[in-house]
């Protein structure tokens, strides 16, 4: 009987997974971070985001524009 000889490893081959195993908290930490700018408004650096609770539902929504979340958001206080 033959025993299998053990083939070098080319030296450039890379073991991707020991090298970059996968990251469980990646997306957390890809997460954005908001700064809130007035009452129910922040902005994550690209849009600012209105977040109102309304009866138990949360209604959130983006805009580029400042003026706009701030219209949208007293329209919402005051459907509430």
């Amino acid at each position: 009987m033959s025993k299998k000889l053990k083939v070098p490893k080319d030296p450039n081959q890379r073991n991707i997974p020991k090298l970059f195993p996968p990251r469980k908290a990646l997306r957390k930490s890809l997460a954005p971070t908001y700064i809130p700018i007035a009452h129910h408004v922040y902005y994550d650096g690209h849009s600012f985001r209105v977040r109102v609770k309304i009866e138990g539902k949360t209604d959130s929504w983006n805009t580029q524009n400042k003026k706009e979340a701030l219209e949208y958001r007293d329209y919402l206080l005051l459907k509430r």
